[in-house]
C-alpha cells in the first residue's frame, strides 16, 4: 500500500540539545504546538496528548536520541492519523540547528493531509519564534488556515 509523507526543514538559531528539550519537555512542547500538552515525553514508551479543545492527538515516545532525533507513534483514534509518525532529526552547525521534520505513513492525500501538511509548517515556525524569540505561537494562539463559520459570515456581510 503507498502512503504519502509530511516533509519541512527549518533552520533555528539554537543548539540541538536546546531544540531536543523544546520536543521533549511538557513545558516546552506547550510553547510551540499547542498550550493544552499533557503526559511526558522524556523517556521512550512516555505518552503525550496534545489537545486542541475537545480533540486529543495522542502520541506514544518510540525513540529519543539525545540533542539528534524525536520520533513518536500515533497512538489516538482519529482515523486519518492511524498509523503515523512523526520523526524530528537535528542538526546542528555553528549558526543554527537543522530541524528536519516528517509525518510519515498517511494511507491518503485528501481529507486533512494538506491541511495538516500545512499546520506543521505553522507549528515548526512556531518551535522556531520559541526558540529564538522566546515565545511561540501555540493552539489556541497559532497562525489560522482557515476561516471558522463565524468568520465565513462576518466577511459575507
Amino acid at each position: 500500500m503507498e502512503t504519502y509523507n509530511i516533509r519541512h526543514l527549518v533552520g533555528i538559531k539554537a543548539s540541538a540539545e536546546t531544540v531536543y528539550q523544546a520536543l521533549t519537555d511538557t513545558k516546552k512542547l506547550a510553547g510551540w504546538w499547542t498550550a493544552d500538552t499533557r503526559g511526558k515525553g522524556s523517556t521512550v514508551g512516555d505518552v503525550l496528548e496534545f489537545w486542541f479543545e475537545d480533540f486529543c492527538l495522542k502520541f506514544e515516545v518510540a525513540d529519543l536520541q539525545q540533542g539528534k532525533l524525536v520520533r513518536w507513534k500515533y497512538d489516538g483514534k482519529d482515523e486519518e492519523w492511524a498509523g503515523t509518525e512523526v520523526a524530528f532529526s537535528l542538526n546542528d552547525d555553528e549558526e543554527q540547528c537543522y530541524v528536519n521534520f516528517s509525518h510519515t505513513g498517511w494511507r491518503s492525500d485528501s481529507g486533512c493531509f494538506s491541511h495538516c501538511s500545512t499546520k506543521w509548517a505553522v507549528f515548526m515556525l512556531s518551535l522556531k519564534d520559541l526558540l529564538e524569540k522566546g515565545k511561540g505561537q501555540p493552539a489556541p494562539d497559532d497562525v489560522k488556515i482557515e476561516y471558522d463559520e463565524v468568520a465565513r459570515r462576518r466577511l459575507a456581510a
